[in-house]
């Protein structure tokens, strides 16, 4: 079982602290300022694996359901475990569990803990097999936001190694490909777009008349690089893009919001 995080050794409220460098006396720093109840990672973890352990038995009682499983399974909101295992979460949540989950956006990803509006009354229905939106959303945004952050790095090392046997052969292709990484990720990102607009088609004059459209044309130089202010600015739209996804704006990381309240 998960040992109640409530139990755990809490530090004193006082604590003196001996300054290295001083040779005076020891000085007493007050904590008051520091709250009774635990908020830091070790009580959101312990939410978690609350919840974790709530939706595997639900799933598990669901399973059994389907089975034909004899005697039939019970909802592990249902009884004295269901009331034991409410009092549990309210311990954890100081009283109001269901607020401090929707809070902390749990109830998003662990969508059977609403089961605990009933916790305690007998005969419940088995809790039918529920898929969270809260990690089916942070599941695509984050994808699209990975993509754009790898096609925005590939490009911005490409152009500054000094020793890429192609050159910048490939500049004009990572740098649509940054592109439509951007179309793909939305939000504030999409704003970017303009930037790679700008000098976008001189790139590409560029890369067919040293390259060639195909590999049967353009110049033999293989070795050949973008010219400075061009691939400076190309480096910078990449840096751009980089510090805007970084900076998780609050569009482009809409779907990341029950995963990142809940961390």
């Amino acid at each position: 079982g998960v040992t109640p995080f409530a139990m755990e050794r809490q530090g004193a409220l006082f604590t003196r602290v001996r300054e290295e460098a001083s040779t005076s006396a020891a000085e007493t720093q007050t904590r008051h300022h520091e709250p009774l109840w635990p908020t830091g990672p070790k009580y959101r973890r312990y939410l978690i694996q609350l919840c974790v352990r709530v939706t595997l038995a639900c799933e598990r009682a669901a399973r059994a359901d389907a089975d034909g499983a004899s005697p039939p399974p019970r909802s592990p909101f249902e009884g004295v475990a269901g009331a034991e295992l409410f009092k549990e979460f309210n311990r954890a949540c100081a009283g109001r569990p269901l607020e401090v989950l929707h809070e902390r956006g749990l109830l998003e990803l662990f969508p059977h803990v609403r089961g605990l509006q009933r916790a305690g009354e007998e005969r419940l229905p088995i809790p039918p097999v529920l898929r969270s939106p809260g990690w089916s959303h942070f599941s695509t945004a984050a994808a699209k936001m990975q993509r754009l952050l790898s096609a925005a790095r590939a490009l911005r090392e490409a152009l500054a190694d000094p020793d890429a046997r192609d050159g910048h052969k490939f500049a004009a292709h990572q740098i649509a490909l940054v592109y439509n990484c951007l179309n793909h990720a939305g939000g504030e990102a999409r704003g970017l777009r303009a930037r790679v607009e700008e000098r976008f088609d001189e790139v590409k004059k560029f890369c067919d008349e040293m390259f060639g459209a195909d590999e049967m044309l353009g110049s033999t130089d293989a070795g050949a690089r973008l010219p400075p202010d061009l691939c400076e600015w190309a480096l910078g739209v990449a840096e751009e893009v980089e510090v805007c996804v970084l900076g998780l704006p609050p569009k482009l990381t809409e779907g990341l919001g029950p995963v990142l309240r809940s961390c």
